[in-house]
């Protein structure tokens, strides 16, 4: 008896938008988690990455969790595509506006660690969405 098995790597429209769903919600839940910390404790943030304005901190945290918000109702809806690409357009400007900061603000050496760190997270989301978003059936 031979069985036929499809190789690990291929991906199913339905096992791409499972895979696509739950990186959307961790997106969200990582994105949850950092604007939470931001607003709850903005004092800290700002002292221990060496950010210059607890008003900028509150707002993009802020902001954070509105994202959060969005993006985790997206990953439930019909139009699981255009949330994909517009997650990952937010993600990727994110990621520019990191690299901007890198070169432009005297952050802490802690600060310079997560912005690379959370930088490089994002850009991970984007990269895996647009993959999975590419793998959807039509």
């Amino acid at each position: 008896m031979t069985t036929t098995t499809a190789p690990l790597t291929s991906t199913t429209p339905a096992t791409a938008a499972t895979r696509l769903r739950n990186v959307l919600t961790v997106n969200a839940g990582t994105s949850l988690v950092a604007g939470g910390l931001g607003l709850v404790a903005t004092d800290t943030v700002v002292d221990e990455l060496g950010l210059q304005s607890a008003g900028w901190t509150r707002l993009v945290s802020a902001g954070l969790v509105l994202f959060a918000v969005d993006v985790l109702l997206g990953a439930r809806s019909r139009r699981l595509g255009t949330v994909a690409l517009a997650t990952s357009v937010v993600d990727l400007a994110w990621v520019a506006a990191t690299v901007v900061v890198l070169a432009t603000v005297d952050l802490t050496g802690a600060g310079r660690v997560v912005a690379v760190a959370t930088g490089l997270a994002v850009l991970d989301f984007a990269l895996l969405q647009l993959w999975f978003r590419s793998r959807l059936g039509r």
